[in-house]
């Protein structure tokens, strides 16, 4: 018997169920009509079948984080068609069996050592994986996030340079797809030992991102990587009034691209002198009205420590050069103190000596809960991209007037974050082990943000974060096209709508939107599209089209 809950306009949840975590959505007057709360397989299985027997639009929801109303919003045009949000985020649980016989409830013959359900929140994956398996995966810092959206758009973190994007050790998936007649939904457990396009619809769970072609139940993994035993982690602190002037600001931001340019090689060296895999950091150029510029660094060795003779040598030489960039001696956030996205003014701080001495030595499993980033719920709107290539003077200029202008209380949660990319995500082989992420030659890896909460400043906040960006790319269109070999287009889990169109009235559709998002991938992912949901049951403003955007009518 189905045990799925549904709400409805009538129930007193209803109101907040209708939200995510980004409460720009839903649009006034395009919220969901149904919202089935499931807590099993089965549960979604009925509840799905259920809803689209009764001419429901179907959008699935794991942790909630999605930027844009992909999931909480009618489509224009289908404004009639009921909304049903099939939410998973009581779909919790692992499995774990060291001798490789975890199998799928719908194909017995497949062997894994670990099985996720897809509604795990990150902190509640890496606490289980820990626990049950001293594993993890290289994920998001934000504990609440859904791993249901999260791995199968790349699943990215702190430990990606270490270990790469969890979507390479992904080995299978449980999806709820359309049956041959499109009328109902089925469930296939598919893995790189399908064939046909079962294969490659595995292949688009590994980078696609959600809503696209089903509903993913559960993640499958032959071998996860080891959890490392102990980090060190440091905030630095750097004043804008530190920085001289552009020129010098711009020299500290090269710095940050050149250490890892100079250095990624060495990702995994045998020397633990150089090895620098578990050097991750997060750059925050904060506007001037949200705080001074942070430099977030978590460091491990190769083997999970930091206590190794000269084993802390790429973390110190990585914190010298950012020093010597900057001119100044730092202040260093105080022991204790923890955040999320936004470091304020207010932070508890004092002087920088040396980098061993101030930064915190932890267990990587409590650093990982000190760092989570996800902050409380607001509205919001964000930007991304991949670079490859050094800062530019256009880029600079761009960050220096959109970041160290005049105060504007409005902006008081402003920001662009830098964070490090490459090492061992580079290194994936697509040719044996295929995936739907092409961003395998950038160092850096960038998402622009701004929050507020109350929606008369919306217009304002956006078209901020529109301006710098577009600064940004001035002199490549506007947007982080690969064609010149600087950047690598944009993160799919950080959705942005801006990036379908050619401006930002969404008048026109960019023909060109696709490879931002799957570069040399997106043939094949039309391809699979129309083999798995010819009738595009699964859709949103920017999901996997059943046409190219050029030959679309």
């Amino acid at each position: 018997m189905s045990q799925f809950i549904l709400i409805d306009s009538k129930d007193t949840r209803f109101v907040t169920l209708k939200k995510g975590f980004n409460l720009r959505w839903p649009d006034s007057g395009k919220e969901a009509d149904f919202i089935y709360i499931c807590r099993s397989a089965d549960d979604v299985i009925d509840a799905a079948n259920a809803a689209l027997a009764n001419g429901q639009r179907i959008t699935v929801r794991s942790g909630g984080h999605c930027y844009e109303g992909f999931v909480s919003n009618k489509l224009a045009g289908e404004e009639n068609i009921p909304l049903a949000i099939i939410d998973l985020s009581l779909m919790i649980g692992m499995d774990f069996s060291e001798a490789g016989d975890v199998t799928s409830p719908y194909d017995s013959q497949a062997n894994y050592k670990f099985r996720a359900a897809t509604g795990n929140q990150n902190w509640d994956g890496y606490v289980n994986l820990y626990k049950l398996a001293n594993r993890t995966v290289p994920g998001g810092s934000c504990y609440s996030v859904g791993s249901g959206g999260h791995v199968c758009g790349g699943g990215y973190g702190l430990l990606s340079r270490l270990h790469g994007l969890t979507v390479d050790w992904l080995s299978g998936v449980d999806i709820l797809v359309p049956d041959t007649t499109a009328t109902a939904l089925v469930v296939k457990h598919v893995n790189l030992g399908s064939v046909g396009s079962d294969r490659d619809l595995f292949i688009a769970c590994r980078g696609a991102g959600g809503g696209n072609f089903g509903i993913i139940l559960n993640y499958y993994y032959k071998e996860l990587p080891a959890a490392p035993q102990q980090v060190y982690l440091l905030t630095l602190v750097y004043p804008w009034s530190s920085f001289s002037d552009q020129e010098h600001f711009g020299k500290f931001i090269n710095t940050y691209w050149q250490w890892f340019n100079d250095n990624d090689k060495d990702w995994n060296s045998s020397d633990i002198t150089e090895a620098n895999g578990g050097l991750f950091a997060l750059l925050k150029l904060q506007h001037r009205s949200t705080g001074d510029i942070h430099l977030l660094v978590q460091y491990t060795g190769n083997d999970g420590r930091v206590d190794g003779a000269g084993q802390a040598t790429p973390f110190i030489d990585f914190i010298d050069a950012m020093n010597a960039a900057a001119g100044v001696t730092p202040d260093i956030i105080a022991p204790g103190t923890r955040y999320g996205a936004i470091a304020t003014k207010t932070v508890s701080r004092r002087q920088f000596t040396d980098a061993v001495t101030d930064a915190r030595l932890m267990d990587w499993l409590y650093a990982t809960q000190t760092i989570n980033g996800s902050g409380d719920n607001q509205r919001g709107k964000y930007k991304s991209y991949y670079q490859v290539g050094n800062f530019g003077d256009s880029e600079i200029t761009a960050l220096w007037n959109g970041l160290n202008g005049a105060d504007n209380p409005l902006l008081n949660q402003a920001l662009v974050q830098i964070d490090s990319y490459g090492g061992c995500i580079n290194r994936n082989d697509e040719s044996t082990n295929p995936t739907s992420v092409y961003q395998r030659s950038s160092l850096l890896k960038a998402q622009f943000q701004v929050y507020w909460t109350d929606i008369k400043n919306d217009a304002t906040c956006i078209s901020w974060l529109q301006n710098i960006y577009e600064a940004y790319f001035v002199d490549q269109g506007k947007k982080p096209y690969a064609d010149d070999g600087h950047y690598q287009g944009c993160y799919i889990n950080y959705p942005d709508v801006d990036m379908k169109y050619t401006a930002a009235d969404h008048k026109t559709e960019d023909d060109q939107w696709l490879t931002l998002y799957y570069g040399d991938k997106v043939d094949l992912l039309v391809a699979t599209k129309q083999a798995v949901d010819p009738e595009n049951i699964f859709r949103s403003e920017m999901s996997i089209p059943l046409q190219l955007p050029s030959t679309a009518p």
